[in-house]
């Protein structure tokens, strides 16, 4: 998950006893920008597959849900012992499949610019240039991808 990176850090770091989802939050190193609702429910997302997968226990009050604690297990340790270089792999695996995306839609983008040329040809300098800026970014985009999966290949 896209969030993990910024969590794993808080497991990494602290000793989860007693705590409440909202101790999780505030440990959670995001810009302000996102500490959003979005990004909240990512993160009691986390928090339900950690327990799923037995490395967080949560024991529920049933009276308030919010006041629910969870609390560490021996499983708990394996997130600590996660190696940063496992934790880079992971993040440029991700950035090689977001760099993808990025060039599927840019693809696509430059077929429409040829479109555009066919049918608005009074404004085929324009639409070239701007056609030509997508096809460079295109260029620039898959030699990018290309290192990162010359260097996931490597490892």
């Amino acid at each position: 998950m896209p969030l993990l990176d910024v969590f794993l850090p808080v497991i990494q770091e602290n000793t989860v006893k007693n705590w409440t989802s909202n101790d999780f939050w505030l440990k959670i190193r995001l810009p302000e920008k996102d500490r959003n609702r979005f990004n909240r429910q990512k993160m009691y997302r986390i928090l339900r597959k950690l327990v799923e997968s037995g490395f967080l226990e949560k024991k529920v009050n049933y009276s308030n849900h919010r006041l629910s604690r969870f609390y560490e297990t021996e499983k708990t340790n394996e997130l600590r012992c996660f190696s940063e270089s496992k934790i880079d792999l992971s993040n440029m695996v991700l950035e090689e499949n977001k760099i993808h995306a990025e060039i599927t839609f840019l693809e696509k983008q430059t077929e429409k610019y040829f479109h555009l040329e066919k049918n608005f040809p009074s404004f085929s300098h324009q639409i070239s240039d701007e056609k030509n800026k997508c096809l460079s970014k295109i260029i620039e985009l898959k030699a990018y991808r290309s290192a990162l999966k010359s260097v996931i290949e490597a490892i």
